[in-house]
Order: structure tokens, then C-alpha cells, then sequence
């Protein structure tokens, strides 16, 4: 993920309160160590990173409460940052290549499973499908319906795969960072400004990387 001094530059960029950032900074990166800091325990079980949605509408009504406006702006500009510097990842590279060869952007990942022979269907069918909350987007949950968007085993089939190309282009990347978007519900005003300064934003995160000894994906 991008260094807190990346976020706090693309923020004030989108002019968000200095204060606002970096408590956006510390509750969703760490969450632990900012309720620590003030007398509190997180009895929300926040992890790292952690984008459920559950997670950021609470992360969002904390600094909502502390910081107005500008901290729930805080809060989803920092996931928002964060999913593109996800995608510039040449480690995750694979995973862009084959959503784009087998056009798996499913708008929710959700199904149910048989229980026994683990296939994978839309809606139920009899007392022996189960609901789940995920599945792998490639076996749609036949190796193991899982909550993740990808199985280990395909995971490691794809990997393996060679001539993957170090580039990805700027469609396939667009549909990954929209779907994450309408998913975890970002605020307008935050795609409106990533969508005037992708750009930028996009060679602030690469030039923060590079000073971090990381490679990143180019975007054609």
C-alpha cells in the first residue's frame, strides 16, 4: 500500500484537513495502535487494510464524528488510493490479465455451493445448496468456495502461466478500480477527483514505489 506521506500528498492535493488524513491513515492501516493511542480498544475487530464493507462504514462514522465531512472524504480517498496501487502491483499482475481474458467482473461475488460435490450456482437449487459470500472468480467455487476473489490452487495455476504480459491496458485496469468503487460504495466526490487527477495520482503512487525499491505495472 502507499506510504502515509503518499496519501497525505494526494489528500491535500484534493485540499482534505491535514488532521482528517492522517487519522484515516492510522485507524485503517492500523487500527489497533489508534484506538491504543486513545484509551480505547477496538472492539470493532478492525484489521489492516480492512475493506469489508462493513469495516469502512465504521471507520467512516469514527472520523465522521471527529473530523465533520472531511473525514469520511479521508477515508475513502485512502481505500480508493490504496486499490490503485494495488492494481499497479507487477505481483498482481496475473490476476488483472485473467479477469480480462475471461471477462469475470461479476458485480457482487456471491452463489451458492452444493454442499457435497462443490459446485458453483447463481441462485439456489434444493436443500443441498448452501449460500457463500464469495467465490473464486475463476472456478466460481468448484476447487474451494472460499472468501476470496481467487482459489490458491488457481491462484498458483495462473501464476505459473507464462508470457504474461508486464503491461495491462487501461481498460482492464479502469473495470477493476470501477468495480471496487460501486462495491464498497466510494463518495462521488472522490471518483470525480481521482477521475480529473488519475494521472497524477497514478505517477505520485508509481514515484512513491520507486522510493520504496517496488516495480509497478505499466498502464497502456
Amino acid at each position: 500500500m502507499p506510504s502515509h506521506r503518499c496519501h497525505e500528498e494526494i489528500g491535500a492535493l484534493m485540499g482534505i484537513n491535514i488532521s482528517a488524513l492522517r487519522d484515516a491513515n492510522l485507524l485503517i492501516d492500523d487500527p489497533d495502535r489508534w484506538f491504543s493511542e486513545r484509551g480505547l480498544q477496538n472492539l470493532y475487530g478492525l484489521k489492516h487494510d480492512d475493506d469489508r464493507v462493513f469495516a469502512m462504514n465504521v471507520v467512516r462514522s469514527i472520523l465522521m464524528d471527529i473530523h465533520g465531512d472531511e473525514g469520511v472524504l479521508s477515508v475513502d480517498l485512502h481505500y480508493a488510493v490504496d486499490y490503485i496501487e494495488r492494481w499497479l502491483d507487477p505481483e498482481l499482475r496475473w490476476m488483472l490479465i485473467k479477469m480480462q481474458q475471461r471477462d469475470l467482473y461479476p458485480p457482487k461475488r456471491w452463489g451458492f455451493v452444493h454442499r457435497y460435490k462443490r459446485i458453483w450456482y447463481p441462485s439456489a437449487r434444493g436443500q443441498n445448496t448452501i449460500p457463500i459470500t464469495a467465490y473464486c472468480n475463476i472456478c466460481k467455487g468448484i476447487m474451494r468456495p472460499i472468501n476470496s476473489p481467487f482459489c490458491d490452487e488457481c491462484k498458483m495455476h495462473a501464476s505459473e502461466e507464462e508470457n504474461i504480459s508486464r503491461e495491462i491496458s487501461f481498460n482492464t485496469f479502469l473495470q477493476a478500480f470501477a468495480n471496487k468503487i460501486e462495491e464498497h460504495k466510494i463518495d462521488i466526490r472522490v471518483v470525480n477527483f481521482i477521475g480529473m487527477n488519475f494521472n497524477r495520482i497514478v505517477t505520485m503512487i508509481i514515484e512513491d514505489r520507486i522510493k520504496r525499491g517496488l516495480n509497478s505495472i505499466k498502464i497502456n
